[in-house]
């Protein structure tokens, strides 16, 4: 019977299917874990960037609280500024006022006014005495691609960060940049860590900035820096340069070098070392007074505001921070250009208020 294969050897080709498919799983089943694994890394680095940010943007409104600005610094806006940035990294969705909620802290980084308190939740109406930032949870929820196979369906990572918020603990470094950058800006734009690109999808691909009164992502101001003290970190003596409206006051705030006359508070009615008179740059004409910071691809510090207000010669804006730019271009008075070199606010930061111009700041603890 030449046409039939003996048992024994029938036998053996089943074991081997079966050995086979055995293999055939494992196989799939490490590749699942490889490329879902790395997937999940890249998640948890996504949930973290989440928690970070959203830990950051309301500890900045309890910054704003810490140094007495009651209008701005209230518990609805410090949830609204976690809930932003939750939702513009993809995040899920916070709950407020139960467990697992944002939390309020206090300068030694614990819960206030204690764990166990309703009122230590962002959301319940008031920011707590002793507030100094907050304590931020966030997840993100995913299909595997390959480890459903093991029944696998769902994958979480989950990621939490504190922040503080409060008076900047040193001064601004150096001289200041007379322009101001809307805040939005920097939450829009990625920083740039690397040389400038020409690839819009870089995140060293100059930004295009227009003069506005509205905090959006390509907002900014032209500031004027002089009146009769000092500040924005200075020393006495007073460097006074008086004040004017016009592009030959701008220029010489421009410098170089960059030339901060005092803190900025000349408006008629407006007093505060975070305010700061806008320039009508629409209508001022700069052009060349930034090619030695382009040419020399000179990082400077400008002010970071998120609210302007008043009109005309009486309009400012309201500092919340600074940040390192590179100029790229600067055509008129009508457009800049340029790259964030420098991280955001400066830290560590306090609830003691400092002698000298500091600003506002918050500090990532996680």
């Amino acid at each position: 019977m030449m046409g039939n294969r003996p048992a024994k050897a029938q036998g053996k080709r089943g074991q081997i299917l079966v050995l086979f498919a055995g293999a055939l799983v494992v196989i799939i089943l490490v590749v699942g874990l490889v490329i879902d694994g790395s997937y999940g890394l890249a998640q948890r680095r996504s949930a973290q960037n989440a928690a970070d940010f959203a830990a950051l943007a309301g500890a900045r409104i309890v910054a704003e609280w810490v140094t007495g600005d009651s209008a701005n610094g209230t518990d609805a806006n410090v949830k609204a500024a976690i809930t932003t940035a939750i939702a513009s990294n993809g995040a899920a969705a916070l709950t407020f006022g139960v467990a697992g909620s944002p939390q309020y802290i206090g300068s030694n980084g614990a819960i206030v006014p204690s764990a166990d308190s309703a009122a230590s939740y962002v959301g319940n109406g008031t920011i707590p005495p002793n507030t100094a930032g907050v304590k931020v949870a966030s997840s993100l929820t995913w299909r595997p691609f390959f480890l459903g196979i093991a029944g696998i369906n769902s994958w979480t990572a989950s990621a939490e960060a504190t922040a503080k918020g409060g008076w900047a603990a040193t001064s601004v470094p150096g001289v200041v940049f007379p322009a101001g950058i809307a805040v939005s800006f920097f939450q829009t734009y990625p920083f740039c860590s690397g040389p400038v690109s020409s690839d819009p999808a870089s995140p060293c691909y100059p930004q295009h900035l227009t003069p506005g009164n509205l905090n959006v992502p390509g907002g900014f101001g032209w500031l004027k820096f002089g009146c009769d003290g000092y500040g924005l970190g200075q020393v006495p003596p007073a460097n006074l340069g008086g004040c004017g409206n016009n592009s030959g006051f701008l220029k010489l705030e421009m410098g170089p070098p960059a030339k901060s006359f005092g803190c900025c508070t000349e408006v008629t009615g407006v007093v505060g070392e975070d305010k700061i008179g806008s320039l009508p740059g629409n209508k001022v004409d700069v052009s060349g007074a930034c090619d030695y910071y382009i040419n020399n691809d000179v990082i400077v510090t400008v002010p970071v505001w998120d609210t302007a207000l008043g009109t005309g010669s009486n309009a400012y804006y309201h500092i919340i921070g600074f940040a390192g730019f590179q100029l790229t271009g600067c055509d008129g008075g009508k457009n800049m250009s340029g790259v964030w070199r420098k991280q955001f606010f400066l830290g560590p930061t306090t609830t003691t208020a400092q002698s000298t111009f500091t600003g506002l700041a918050v500090q990532l603890v996680r």
